[in-house]
Formats: structure tokens, C-alpha cells, sequence
């Protein structure tokens, strides 16, 4: 079985995108498409959408928009500052805008207090805040509203890892959530593998990372 750690993702992502010119959203494109290939969409019908401003939320964010396109009721929820966000993240984001009014950034105590209300009404949460490249405990409002997440008790979806677990299982002393479906990207990471809990909950789906980027980095 094929195993990485968050050092060997990276740098096959970035090989990829640099050196192969594979374009990022394109991958993004894929990731979204791959978690939604593993919703069951007759029982799955109202979403919160709950994304950062990096990678993993622009992952969500595509996520988002093809649900949306499908006319699935979706509530999407951003934590971190817009105007530090990566490209492929803006660019998900401003199609949504144009599919939806129910966008909401999180950043007050006021603001957790809304979305703790409007949680009750989804039976679904796709959890896009953090993914393979967290390295450090999740602290602040991260914190809280993983915490929140898990309080819930929603049937929740990560993309890619769930959001505060450490991809090499090497600093999961914090808060993270305590997902039901992890779709994991391209390849397992050591940590999810080593985990007999969250292992069981895992799907790998390829998102065409091409074998050359892989064979780079992994003894294959």
C-alpha cells in the first residue's frame, strides 16, 4: 500500500503544478468531484459548507458549486481572512456569489453563535478547513468551531484529512473533527493509515496527479 507523509504530498503537488505545468484548479476541480462521487446525494440533500481561504477550502468551495448547479441546498461558511486567499479559492468563491446568498464569513463570537443555530438545520457538513499541509495543533476559532462541528453531531464529510488531524499522526494532541467520511486525495497519508479509527473511514480517490510526479518522491 502506498503511504505519504505531508512532506512527500507537497512535493508532489508542487512538482506538478511547477514543473509538469499541471494547473491547480484543475486538481481542485477533480478533488471536489471525487468527494462528491462519494455523497450519497438521495439521502444527502442540505449542506454546510464550512472552508479556510487556503487549498482545502478551495477544494470545499468547488464542492460547493457543483452542488449548487445540482440545486442542493447549501449554507457556506468561511474562516479566515478573503484577502489572503489563495487564487483557486477566490475563483470558486466568486462563482458561488452568483449561485448563492447563503455565503457567511465566521470571525465573531456573534458569528458562532449563528452558525451553532443554523447547523441544526443540515443533515450533511463538509468539513474543508485544513488539509495535508497543517503541521501544529489548530487553535482560536479554528478550534471552536471544530469543537462545534463535533458537539453537533452531523453527519460530516473532510476533504482530503480531517481538519486539525496531522498527516504524519504526529501532533494529535488538539482539536479535530470527528469525521464519518474522510476522501482522502491521490494517496494515503501515514497518519489516516496509522490510525485505526479514522483508517476504516477512508476512501482514496485519484484526482490525476500523474505517476511521474508520484515516482519522484515515492518508491512505488
Amino acid at each position: 500500500m502506498l503511504l505519504v507523509d505531508r512532506e512527500t504530498m507537497q512535493n508532489i503537488d508542487s512538482y506538478a503544478i511547477n514543473e509538469i505545468k499541471i494547473p491547480s484548479l484543475c486538481l481542485v476541480e477533480r478533488a471536489a468531484l471525487s468527494v462528491m462521487e462519494n455523497i450519497n446525494l438521495d439521502i444527502r440533500h442540505s449542506f454546510a459548507l464550512i472552508v479556510s481561504c487556503g487549498n482545502n477550502g478551495a477544494d470545499g468551495l468547488a464542492l460547493a458549486r457543483n452542488l449548487l448547479a445540482l440545486s442542493k441546498d447549501c449554507d457556506i461558511y468561511i474562516i479566515g481572512n478573503k484577502n489572503k486567499a489563495s487564487k483557486d479559492f477566490i475563483i470558486n468563491y466568486n462563482a458561488c456569489k452568483n449561485l448563492t446568498e447563503n455565503i457567511y464569513s465566521i470571525e465573531t463570537i456573534e458569528d458562532m453563535n449563528f452558525l451553532r443555530k443554523n447547523l441544526d438545520r443540515v443533515n450533511t457538513i463538509v468539513d474543508g478547513i485544513f488539509g495535508t499541509g497543517l503541521n501544529r495543533p489548530v487553535s482560536g476559532i479554528y478550534a471552536n468551531i471544530i469543537d462545534l462541528i463535533n458537539e453537533k453531531n452531523i453527519y460530516t464529510i473532510s476533504i482530503d484529512l480531517p481538519s486539525g488531524f496531522d498527516a504524519n499522526g504526529e501532533n494529535n494532541y488538539g482539536s479535530y473533527v470527528d469525521s464519518d467520511l474522510i476522501v482522502c486525495m491521490q494517496i494515503l497519508k501515514k497518519g489516516l493509515y496509522e490510525d485505526n479509527y479514522f483508517r476504516d473511514k477512508t476512501v482514496v480517490c485519484d484526482i490525476g496527479l500523474p505517476q511521474i510526479a508520484i515516482e519522484k518522491f515515492v518508491n512505488v
